[in-house]
């Protein structure tokens, strides 16, 4: 009985691991990392070819330029994942892509602001549900648990929307064409994991309802995914880009991952909120146990969706250290008990 017990607190425990896993170059609450270098300005790139100052992380050649629409990343076949990231990062920001996310079951498109300690904050679309919009966020790799999420309804398979995330100290807006549809405060995350060091941002899309992942995500993305009616395209027509701070380049002074650690090279680090630009008097406000906020602007609701962060390429995997001995811990409690 007790062997059967284990085996099916290990099997558990170990997808909670698995699922806790995301990836990042280099880690700087674990180690000593390059400086990340900033954008510093404005960006903007309409689509009739590659995006400059953005690189492959995987699939490129399914990305297709030159459509009457604009840029087509394209799933066809199994392990497609078409996904750019950039190679500046931003210390409180916006981001916008006008975008029509590819339909399909299983199929997800995202739009996503990622740092190096793996803060993010995430648009998501999934293919079998063309009537609505997820919106997201993560703080230092922490997929403990998995109630951050929100829905918004759109017809985001009709048309072309703008989608946007508006970042500063103060808060977080998501937008869609312009308008607000959820704000998320500091004091109304549970824990330090309100996002807040230097972020990449991604774009792509990738099969969460391939054969090959766990069953929990091709369940969250509402597959398995039948490749026979592919492609499954999505199309994106321009990205927008602003960095509310200035100088070369960011550092971490510190291994706390908090805004309060982050340094600019021959700049500021500006709060953005309600005066952009202008000096971050303050790091973010200290946390409560207060639950997230939904839609400001119509309906929404919970849900558990992964990490996306954990789903993009990259040369290095790492387990939040916290959760990885909780999960120990808690395995070992099964075991010898």
């Amino acid at each position: 009985m007790r062997a059967t017990v284990f085996q099916f607190a290990a099997a558990s425990l170990f997808a909670a691991l698995t699922n806790a896993q995301t990836y990042t170059d280099c880690n700087p609450m674990l180690k000593t990392c390059p400086a990340d270098p900033a954008l510093s300005g404005v960006y903007q790139h309409t689509y009739g070819g590659e995006a400059p100052n953005f690189k492959y992380l995987s699939s490129k050649d399914a990305i297709k330029y030159g459509g009457k629409d604009g840029a087509v990343f394209r799933i066809a076949k199994p392990k497609d994942a078409p996904t750019i990231v950039s190679n500046f990062y931003i210390m409180w920001g916006k981001y916008e892509v006008v975008v029509k996310p590819a339909p399909g079951a299983g199929i997800v498109s995202s739009v996503v602001l990622q740092s190096d300690d793996l803060d993010e904050i995430d648009w998501e679309w999934l293919g079998g549900k063309p009537g609505e919009a997820q919106s997201n966020y993560f703080g230092k790799g922490n997929t403990a648990t998995y109630d951050r999420g929100a829905v918004h309804p759109t017809d985001s398979q009709a048309r072309f929307h703008k989608y946007g995330i508006d970042w500063t100290a103060e808060k977080i807006d998501w937008l869609i064409d312009d308008v607000v549809v959820r704000t998320l405060r500091p004091n109304q995350v549970k824990g330090d994991f309100y996002p807040q060091t230097p972020m990449t941002a991604r774009l792509g899309s990738w099969a969460g309802g391939d054969p090959g992942n766990e069953q929990g995500v091709i369940g969250w993305s509402g597959g398995p995914t039948d490749y026979t009616k592919g492609p499954f395209d999505m199309v994106v027509q321009s990205i927008y880009i602003q960095d509310y701070s200035t100088g070369k380049e960011y550092t971490y002074s510190d291994k706390s991952g908090s805004a309060a650690s982050i340094k600019s090279n021959g700049g500021s680090i500006m709060g953005g909120g309600t005066s952009p630009g202008q000096p971050s008097s303050s790091s973010p406000s200290s946390p409560s146990s207060a639950p997230s906020s939904g839609s400001s602007s119509g309906p929404s609701s919970s849900f558990n969706a992964p990490s996306n962060s954990g789903r993009i390429a990259s040369t290095t995997s790492k387990s939040h250290p916290k959760i990885t001995l909780a999960l120990l811990a808690a395995l070992s409690t099964v075991w010898f008990h």
